[in-house]
């Protein structure tokens, strides 16, 4: 074969691959399409909505995206990073990051905020009775899982799921008369 004929395969490659490169942008979370370009669009339209924002942050969670709903969260802005709602969030997303013993601290950081007692009036604002319940639910899960020696649920699927029978089993008892 001669310089040229080899030249001649090398360039041919070369358009090759290129045409396989991708040319245009396509989207990082095809799940859920245009509902989370409806929800990045209200999120950038107004920075300061922190339902929109924990929304969109859930919808990167079902779509199996916690880099991008961790930095969603981290984009609010500061004022909004220390409200119940939101670290309630970011606990979710570092759970799904492999990380309960950091969801656990966040999650008791919600309590303390909230004072933990969902029969009583919020202490915070922000702080409603299905927060409550739920951060109340997910740190009892959570000590569990650090207790057990689980960081990752993913990793550990057995351990976790023996920590999560037993952080949910309940015992009640009746008594007779």
């Amino acid at each position: 074969m001669s310089i040229r004929g080899a030249c001649g395969v090398v360039f041919g490659a070369a358009i090759l691959a290129m045409g396989s490169l991708p040319g245009r942008e396509r989207p990082v979370v095809t799940t859920a399409g245009e509902h989370v370009e409806q929800l990045e669009s209200r999120v950038a339209a107004q920075p300061t909505d922190v339902a929109s924002r924990n929304e969109l942050a859930r919808a990167y969670l079902d779509a199996e995206s916690p880099g991008l709903a961790w930095s969603t969260l981290a984009d609010s802005p500061a004022a909004q990073r220390s409200e119940p709602a939101v670290q309630h969030m970011e606990a979710r997303v570092l759970i799904e990051q492999g990380k309960a013993k950091e969801a656990l601290a966040l999650e008791e950081k919600v309590l303390a905020t909230c004072g933990g007692d969902p029969s009583s009036p919020a202490a915070a604002p922000g702080c409603d009775f299905w927060l409550i319940v739920s951060a109340t639910r997910r740190a009892s899960i959570l000590q569990e899982l650090v207790h057990a020696g689980v960081q990752d649920t993913v990793a550990q699927p057995e351990a976790s799921l023996v920590a999560y029978h037993n952080a949910t089993h309940e015992a009640r008892l009746a008594v007779a008369q």
